[in-house]
């Protein structure tokens, strides 16, 4: 059963921390909101849970099953990190992004798979115009396409609904219960609203220093 487990964690920018003794594990089908003041140090837990930034103090530890070769998985080799900047190149398409989105994250998708996506999230007509030529709703759903093209078991999401009409984040709220329903986790940061049906939300409130 994987498992994220957050021990005694630490972080900020720097040597100067945000927050400090953070206890938290997730496990298989949980979904937990980190709550914090502006500031507080969600990006920053998402940022370093994600292997960018170093902890401070703390251990972050991943725990699965072996897979077949005997080997147990690493945590960068599953999760899906959303970032709110969305990581998107402008000078690219929307199909040529998540090409190279999904090939940096080592699990490589087809164009028709892309292309697939994109149309079901209603971005078929802007599929191969530059990104920076895209409405901020536009990118954002850009962005989020890898929710749909990913096997990721550990979402990290960082304002995941930011910039997106309602129909767009009721299809990403359908989106994230289902994956946590099918065993997933996830751990994000929002200040919209999100309704995530028949999924039980976790609260998580940064501890201050």
């Amino acid at each position: 059963m994987p498992r994220l487990e957050i021990d005694n964690l630490s972080c900020g920018r720097g040597e100067k921390a945000l927050f400090a003794r953070l206890d938290l594990t997730l496990c298989e089908g949980e979904v937990a909101r980190v709550l914090g003041e502006n500031g507080s140090g969600k990006t920053t837990l998402l940022r370093t849970v994600a292997g960018l930034y170093r902890p401070l103090e703390g251990t972050i530890r991943w725990q699965e099953p072996a897979g077949a070769d005997g080997e147990p998985a690493t945590l960068h080799e599953r999760l899906c990190f959303i970032s709110h900047d969305n990581a998107l190149n402008g000078a690219l398409t929307p199909v040529e992004n998540l090409d190279l989105l999904m090939r940096v994250a080592g699990r490589p998708a087809s164009e028709e798979q892309i292309r697939s996506i994109l149309a079901d999230l209603g971005l078929k007509r802007i599929a191969h115009r530059s990104c920076e030529r895209l409405s901020a709703g536009q990118r954002r759903r850009v962005s989020l396409a890898r929710l749909w093209l990913t096997d990721a078991p550990l979402w990290l999401l960082d304002e995941p609904a930011s910039a997106l009409d309602v129909d767009a984040r009721a299809v990403l709220c359908e989106r994230i219960a289902a994956h946590v329903r099918g065993g997933g986790l996830a751990l994000f940061t929002t200040h919209e609203r999100l309704d995530l049906p028949t999924v039980t939300l976790r609260e998580v409130t940064l501890p201050a220093c």
